[in-house]
């Protein structure tokens, strides 16, 4: 499976570069790569916060290959992972359905590589670095509301979700540490971390000392896939495995199943990967901060191979999280995978107590660019720097956001709406529709006739997507 996903990364970014025009792009001057910590929910502008503060300047001539790799990598890769398995479920839970979750995700990885080649390439002929500017050049300063608004609702999506990864992930902590009654329920947790962690954190006009949460992100995602690998391998779970009888009976492995393996239920993985492969935000930036060939010709070809490793590197990743989930709960996956998992297991523990540590950290590099979002779209940005707007805001928001996680505990339902939407639009139409109205050669004939195909297929995902993601959940 991990060869023939290699293939079609290659096999379409290939063809990317096959199709778009032999001009030269004109070479771009370096600037600060961008990278990201692990623990955000698919939100570009939390990335965009943490990668300014982590990363390394690159050497003059650009940023290299490899490190473009690693950075394009660590920009994907985030805890809405920890709800594929819960996709999965959602169509089917016969062991057999990780078959097709699987060339889906190896799918949907591909095109979504592909629109972020677009989305550099496009951003790079007509002079834009950011995705806004670059919508911007191609329909006009006036339509750039439309993406500004879509990446602060996604921003705002991001938020909730990671209120309640903290609610559940400490309320279980809490729990194995012997708290009992209010002590141990998520809804303590958030409210007690929102007044004095996060409101503090969210405060702070300097976040550059938030930069291990990137550290803590990388290392929190890698261990939870490995620790689910081992538990998926020892059989902890299985009936009369070792914590088997420590979990609920919602929570216990089940891969009965009545339904047909494909059924319009599948629409809610579709959606939840629009968000999990989000990276799009970044791509002009990532484009002109590549090393440009030796010889002055286009970046074009290079950009293509660092999408395709990127992301590559990215679904297999997520697929070992998606495959060891399912295949250990089948049906029961729930939302927040880690929630399946028994408290008293001390490799448990230690997923939670990284992956909490991971988004209390991130939380502040993503409501950064939620707050800027919303000053900008209300026309108050140069106002920000007043302490009254500043402490208004940030406290209003963050009522919002984490207030609704005190209601809405679905990790899952977040995660695949907000694809099916949002990740819809970031990921598939907004850089189709730049790819076929561009006029500065970025993009060819061919391929401008199959972004409309691509503008068809996200509108698709995106209505049938909602509607399932909806239905599923109720």
């Amino acid at each position: 499976m991990a060869l023939s996903s290699r293939f079609v990364f290659l096999s379409l970014l290939a063809a990317a570069a096959a199709l778009q025009p032999a001009a030269p792009l004109a070479p771009a001057r370096a600037r600060p790569m961008i990278s990201r910590g692990l623990g955000r929910l698919a939100s570009p502008a939390g990335m965009r916060a943490a990668a300014e503060l982590t990363a390394a300047a690159p050497p003059p001539e650009g940023t290299s290959v490899s490190a473009a790799v690693i950075n394009l990598a660590k920009n994907i890769v985030g805890s809405g992972v920890l709800a594929l398995a819960a996709g999965v479920a959602a169509f089917s839970g016969a062991r057999v359905a990780l078959l097709p979750a699987l060339l889906l995700l190896a799918a949907i990885g591909a095109i979504s590589g592909y629109t972020f080649s677009v989305i550099g390439r496009v951003g790079e002929a007509v002079g834009a670095d950011t995705y806004r500017d670059t919508w911007a050049k191609v329909f006009g300063e006036k339509s750039g509301i439309l993406p500004d608004a879509t990446v602060v609702f996604m921003t705002a999506v991001a938020a909730l979700g990671y209120a309640i990864i903290i609610g559940d992930s400490f309320a279980s902590i809490a729990s194995l540490a012997g708290a009992t009654g209010i002590a141990a329920t998520p809804n303590a947790w958030i409210i007690f971390l929102s007044l004095f962690v996060l409101l503090p954190l969210s405060l702070l006009r300097d976040l550059s000392s938030l930069a291990v949460g990137s550290v803590i992100g990388n290392a929190g995602t890698l261990y939870t896939m490995l620790f689910m690998c081992l538990r998926l391998a020892d059989g902890s779970y299985r009936a009369g495995g070792k914590y088997a009888s420590l979990i609920a009976a919602s929570a216990r492995p089940s891969f009965a199943t009545t339904r047909p393996l494909l059924n319009p239920s599948i629409f809610v993985l579709v959606s939840m990967l629009a968000s999990a492969f989000l990276a799009h935000y970044n791509a002009p930036k990532f484009y002109k901060e590549l090393q440009p060939p030796a010889d002055g010709s286009s970046k074009g070809p290079t950009f293509n191979l660092v999408c395709a490793i990127g992301f590559g590197g990215a679904a297999l990743l997520m697929g070992a999280v998606m495959a060891a989930g399912f295949l250990t709960f089948g049906q029961a996956s729930q939302g927040l995978i880690l929630n399946n998992y028994a408290t008293a297991d001390p490799l448990a523990f230690l997923a939670r107590v990284g992956i909490g540590a991971s988004i209390i950290f991130s939380f502040p590099l993503n409501f950064v660019g939620l707050r800027e979002g919303v000053l900008g779209m209300l026309g108050l940005k140069a106002k920000a720097s007043k302490a009254s707007v500043h402490y208004i805001t940030t406290i209003s928001l963050l009522c919002l956001t984490n207030g609704a996680a005190l209601v809405m505990k679905d990790l899952g339902l977040v995660v695949s709406l907000g694809g099916a939407i949002l990740g819809s639009a970031l990921v598939y139409i907004f850089p189709a529709l730049m790819a076929v109205f561009e006029k500065k050669g970025a993009t060819s004939k061919v391929e401008k006739k199959l972004n409309i195909f691509l503008t068809g297929l996200g509108f698709f995902f995106a209505g049938l997507g909602a509607v399932m993601s909806i239905k599923s959940a109720a």
